[in-house]
């Protein structure tokens, strides 16, 4: 069913900044979720929706990097740049950073890159466990979630201290 010509709704979008890359990022984990629900459900084209899931999986895996990127930067003494290959090269990178800046995320960062492989395997593979696929990552967002909100207590806290 198509819209009439005299029918609008007008989105307000953001591209740039903090609040546009945060809507980018659930929208893409949102997007995600929305198609392993379809495949759940035995849509009948779940063939073809597998490869928007992973694709919006490796989306919000690019915003949330970048995210990662900006947040770590005022608690790093050096550049923290993310290089120019896929998300999963980037992450192994930014790994190091995160482990070294914070131990206690170590364990948290093997289970981020277990989850990362496991959707880079299923990139390239013929058969996908998009549940499996989905579980872990939805464990990743937990994680990034958890330290995004780590990183702008520890920055609020410096900032305390710095006024006193």
């Amino acid at each position: 069913m198509a819209p009439a010509t005299s029918e609008a709704h007008l989105v307000v979008l953001r591209w740039d900044g903090p609040q546009g890359r945060y809507e980018q990022q659930a929208g893409a984990r949102q997007e995600a979720a929305l198609l392993y629900a379809r495949m759940r459900a035995g849509y009948p084209a779940a063939e073809w929706v597998v490869y928007r899931f992973l694709e919006a999986w490796r989306e919000y895996l690019r915003l949330s990097l970048a995210g990662l990127v900006e947040d770590l930067q005022p608690l790093t003494e050096e550049p923290v740049e993310l290089g120019p290959g896929d998300v999963f090269e980037q992450w192994a990178d930014l790994a190091w950073v995160l482990t070294d800046l914070s131990p206690d995320t170590s364990r948290d960062a093997v289970t981020t890159s277990r989850a990362l492989t496991r959707l880079q395997t299923a990139c390239i593979s013929d058969r996908v466990d998009v549940t499996a696929v989905h579980r872990e990552m939805l464990t990743v967002t937990n994680f990034f979630g958890g330290l995004e909100a780590q990183v702008q207590a520890l920055l609020e806290f410096r900032q305390d201290r710095s006024q006193d």
